[in-house]
């Protein structure tokens, strides 16, 4: 009984069927492609609103009007922490690098400031680690720390005598959110113009959008945002009715009574 040979593939089969492949590939490219994309946009609209909410339960907890520099002020058993303008974290920051600014908006330094650990923190230092500065002893207040002397006196707003403070009405109960903030799906940092969280702030911040003043604080919204798939920034720091610009993308922590 004769065994039939093997009989290999030709140089024209393959060539055929390469050509093939390729046409698919060319086909298939920018459908993956745009599947990809609008992947990293839905992880960065999700991205915004999470971080949005984590500030929102800090504000709700703490029962803060702006985030400090130092969360103590050496007092965390009895008095608050200063709020003067010297003690205000004006930008919080996730990781990654620093995109550039668009050329209608090059002169607002805002959103680019290097982190410096006082006006300019990271969001895990204040919404992860409780550690404004990088600083165990500039720490936010816990619920065990804060006490008072007697029913209704200076500090009944911060504690409860009756449980000794551990019932404390306000006070850092993080973590708010359950990992560090990564960089944003282009690998870039997502920012929060939190300097605009307290209406009545008195000292001016540098870098925003030219002709705003402290006296307009009161009406600027605070809002989350990334810079997108260009990896520039385009929306202004300071607004009244934020909304983004170009790709970017934003989330409104507090939108001001108008």
């Amino acid at each position: 009984m004769r065994i039939p040979s093997e009989r290999g593939v030709s140089l024209i089969e393959a060539t055929v069927v390469m050509a093939v492949f390729a046409v698919l590939s060319a086909v298939m490219a920018p459908a993956i492609q745009g599947y990809v994309e609008r992947s990293r946009q839905v992880r960065a609209r999700a991205d915004v609103q999470a971080v949005a909410q984590a500030i929102q339960d800090w504000i709700t907890d703490t029962g803060e009007s702006q985030f400090l520099i130092n969360g103590s002020n050496g007092s965390l058993d009895r008095d608050p922490p200063t709020r003067a303008d010297g003690n205000r974290v004006n930008l919080l920051v996730g990781d990654g690098d620093i995109p550039a600014l668009a050329a209608a908006i090059s002169a607002e330094t805002f959103w680019t400031r290097p982190v410096n650990s006082t006006t300019v923190d990271t969001f895990s230092n204040h919404l992860i680690e409780n550690a404004p500065a990088e600083s165990a002893a500039s720490r936010y207040r816990n619920p065990s720390d804060i006490l008072v002397t007697a029913p209704g006196g200076s500090q009944i707003d911060f504690a409860r005598s009756s449980s000794s403070g551990l019932n404390a009405p306000y006070a850092w109960r993080g973590s708010y959110l359950r990992g560090p903030v990564d960089p944003d799906p282009w690998g870039n940092r997502y920012a929060a113009n939190v300097a605009f969280l307290d209406p009545s702030a008195t000292g001016a911040v540098t870098g925003i959008t030219p002709g705003f003043a402290f006296g307009d604080y009161p009406r600027l919204d605070v809002f989350v945002m990334s810079a997108g798939p260009d990896e520039e920034i385009d929306t202004r720091s300071a607004q009244d009715g934020a909304v983004p610009f170009d790709d970017d993308f934003i989330f409104v922590v507090s939108a001001h009574a108008k």
